[in-house]
């Protein structure tokens, strides 16, 4: 497995980190896919549904310029995962 590939001097306060990672099928043939994976930050507990709200939807209305911004740096992708833990 090839280590992830960690994108920097992409900000947003949702991102904690952003990484490009390659995922291989089962039929080798086939290549493989370049996934550029979002890991979201925490929402503090403390904040209100209407910071957790305007927090994702911010995230959400930038999510085309992230990937603009990112594409711009590595080349095209083929897939965006979002992890929120």
């Amino acid at each position: 497995m090839l280590a992830p590939r960690q994108i920097h001097n992409i900000a947003h306060p949702f991102i904690d980190s952003i990484y490009l990672k390659k995922e291989f099928g089962a039929d080798i043939c086939a290549g493989s896919l370049d996934i550029l994976v979002i890991e979201a930050k925490r929402i503090s507990t403390t904040a209100s549904k209407e910071e957790r709200d305007d927090l994702l939807l911010s995230f959400l209305g930038d999510l085309d310029l992230i990937k603009d911004a990112v594409e711009s740096k590595t080349g095209k992708f083929n897939r965006v995962d979002i992890k929120y833990c």
